[in-house]
């Protein structure tokens, strides 16, 4: 049987035209190791994600960016909510479960069970996730030393609690949720601090949320819902339930999360803060998800 990331490799050399990496997961030593295969003067497009968490826990790594930047015709391409995993060749491809890791790749002592299969850049569903990628932002220094300062920040916490986190303060460190109820307001709350246009309440907890997720001052509307957007990535209980919605998230399933989150809260408390994250996904996740209205389950949007 041929390693995965054999047969990813064969399909590089075939390459004549353009290249095509897509993967949540990338390290550093796998790119190192596959882009030289390609001739210098084909166009090469990665995309994957940077979450901090994922960081931290060596998933994933920031000198991708250097090591794309150094080969010319290569761009590195964020998605924050990526998932696919599909590597393009021209008018080939394979698509499965593999990321750019060695232990997905078959290049490892202890291997995962992965899977890359062939396919066609012409099948609808590879034409739909080909379009979905063309909202991937370019990768820059700026994002790279964002990410790596939480990705630093996590790693220190974590080894200054230790590995059983047996202390309630410190299981929750990360648990953090949102407070205002209106997210659809925390832009005027932004932009204007004493703004008599909401209530008081609902001004102090969004001003809370806002220093919580250390936004600089001075964005446009679209750039805060970028920023907050990205940073709501960034934090463990909301990227777990992000994660889920593609599949269907139901608010059963969503109290039940923000029970496991923070057990340190009533049932009648568990509900309502349920129904902040639901609505902050849906106002800062309006792109790609939305609440059916027959049964309040959060899901992907609908093509059309």
């Amino acid at each position: 049987m041929i390693a995965d990331g054999e047969r990813l490799k064969s399909l590089l050399k075939k390459a004549r035209s353009r290249v095509f990496l897509c993967a949540p997961f990338i390290k550093a030593d796998v790119l190192k190791t596959i882009l030289p295969i390609v001739p210098t003067n084909i166009p090469v497009q990665i995309y994957t994600r940077w979450r901090a968490t994922e960081v931290a826990a060596g998933v994933s790594d920031l000198e991708v960016l250097e090591i794309a930047n150094e080969r010319p015709h290569t761009e590195l391409r964020l998605l924050n909510n990526l998932h696919a995993k599909l590597y393009l060749v021209d008018d080939q491809c394979l698509v499965g479960s593999a990321n750019l890791t060695a232990s997905a790749l078959g290049w490892s002592e202890h291997c995962n069970v992965e899977l890359l299969i062939p396919a066609k850049p012409t099948d609808p569903d590879i034409d739909y996730l080909l379009r979905r990628l063309e909202a991937a932002e370019i990768a820059t220094v700026e994002t790279r030393l964002q990410i790596e300062a939480l990705a630093n920040t996590l790693k220190m916490t974590r080894l200054e609690e230790g590995e059983d986190m047996s202390d309630d303060s410190s299981r929750h460190q990360f648990a953090w949720l949102p407070r205002c109820a209106a997210p659809d307001k925390l832009y005027e709350i932004y932009a204007n601090p004493k703004t008599t246009a909401v209530v008081t309440g609902t001004r102090e907890d969004g001003l809370a949320d806002i220093t919580d997720l250390q936004i600089q001052p001075g964005l446009s509307e679209k750039d805060f819902k970028i920023r907050v957007r990205d940073t709501l990535l960034q934090i463990p209980t909301l990227a777990g339930i992000i994660d889920t919605v593609p599949q269907g998230l139901s608010d059963t399933d969503g109290i039940e999360r923000i029970k496991e989150a923070r057990p340190d809260l009533s049932e009648q408390d568990v509900r309502a803060q349920w129904r902040i994250v639901r609505e902050w996904i849906g106002i800062f996740f309006e792109d790609q998800f939305e609440v059916a209205p027959e049964s309040f389950v959060l899901r992907l949007k609908s093509r059309n």
